[in-house]
């Protein structure tokens, strides 16, 4: 375990570039709940990130300052996310070893898996299993390009701020919607403790490179009943696809459909203007014919549904799982009338919109004229930055 990582900081902010939008949000937690003490979003302009990719720099660094300004937020450590292509979580086996030697071996192995010049990635490991029989052990790997990891650090420190965590953003999401079972688990069980949130992949980027330590945390016994869980995140541009079980990821990918093609949608049949197709897009369908904004959500959400198909496939084909139990969804579009409801009946089970602020403390009127209940699947990924443990050298 890191040194820094052994005491749980008292605050810590999460800073969440989303492709239209940036979040950032500080917690205290030291409270019992954790309390969030600041906030503020701001608009990206459509040009500043296009399909994941960082167009114009200093309108997201202006955007940063610009959010960082509205929340009044110290100038203290703060935790960001990277996603993307350039992002690459996958299990693999190797032979069984000590995590010393892992760490030498890791970087043939990943040659075998990443389709990026060994030299251009940061990368790090967890092992999952370490005895999976014939000799062989199973390991989280998680790779980055190192361009990408140090461009948005980069883009933190221009905005006054120092990245103490480069988390990769599916993690962040997990970790918000794992702390609210926790939260559930402890209210139903009064007197028992808590399972811990299996230790996810984090950088330190003080002095060390990214990506290069691990808090290993504590282990967590896999029950054979876990569901698969297919945790999705519409954003802006990308949704992220996510599935995991027992706190362990077993697929992760972005597929290229996220809010701002329904609301193109929106505008090209219903003849909407860009401002009121957003609204829709967030669940206000008072002025407009919802049953139609039901069909098109529908027809656009096949794309989701199709690019989901390789993850399911790739599940069955390695013999993990026939399908996913439960669908969570998060992001900006995570409300689109009708979506959560139609990917619950297309793969006939339940399906949930994440709710990260059900079980944080804030002050009235810290979100303004938005209704926290409303605003809540948007901020997954920044709960999740906040709640993690960075802090003190």
């Amino acid at each position: 375990m890191l040194p820094f990582l052994k005491r749980k900081a008292k605050t810590l902010t999460g800073m969440d570039i989303g492709s239209s939008v940036v979040k950032c949000m500080r917690l205290d937690l030291s409270q019992e709940p954790p309390l969030i003490t600041h906030f503020a979003m701001t608009d990206l302009a459509p040009e500043a990130i296009v399909d994941g990719e960082i167009m114009d720099r200093e309108l997201v660094i202006r955007a940063l300052q610009d959010c960082a300004e509205k929340a009044d937020l110290p100038k203290e450590p703060v935790a960001t996310a990277v996603s993307g292509r350039a992002v690459i979580v996958k299990k693999i086996v190797m032979d069984k070893m000590s995590e010393e030697d892992a760490r030498e071996a890791i970087f043939w192995e990943a040659e075998q898996h990443v389709p990026f010049d060994i030299d251009d990635i940061t990368l790090d490991f967890q092992i999952l299993d370490d005895d999976i029989g014939a000799g062989q052990m199973e390991i989280l790997l998680v790779a980055a390009k190192k361009d990408m990891v140090q461009t948005h650090a980069e883009l933190i420190r221009d905005a006054g701020f120092m990245p103490t965590v480069i988390e990769v953003a599916s993690f962040a999401n997990q970790n918000a919607w794992e702390f609210c079972q926790l939260q559930t688990q402890a209210d139903a069980e009064p007197g028992e403790e808590a399972a811990k949130v299996p230790a996810d992949i984090e950088a330190e980027l003080l002095d060390e490179p990214p990506l290069d330590e691990i808090d290993e945390g504590e282990e967590e016994e896999e029950a054979d009943d876990g569901e698969f869980i297919a945790m999705l995140d519409v954003g802006g541009g990308v949704t992220n696809v996510h599935i995991v079980k027992n706190g362990v990821p077993y697929f992760t990918r972005d597929l290229p459909i996220g809010t701002s093609h329904f609301v193109e949608e929106f505008q090209k049949q219903l003849g909407l203007t860009y401002e009121t197709a957003n609204a829709v897009a967030h669940g206000s369908v008072d002025e407009v014919d919802a049953e139609l904004v039901t069909d098109i959500v529908r027809s656009v959400a096949e794309e989701i549904y199709q690019g989901l198909e390789p993850s399911l496939s790739y599940l069955k084909n390695s013999g993990e799982a026939d399908g996913i139990d439960r669908i969570v969804m998060s992001g900006g579009g995570a409300r689109l009338p009708g979506l959560s409801e139609h990917l619950a009946e297309s793969y006939d089970v339940p399906s949930e919109i994440a709710d990260p602020l059900r079980d944080l403390d804030f002050v009235e009127g810290l979100f303004g004229d938005d209704d926290p209940d409303q605003l809540g699947p948007m901020l997954t990924v920044s709960v999740g930055l906040a709640l993690r443990k960075g802090g003190e050298r």
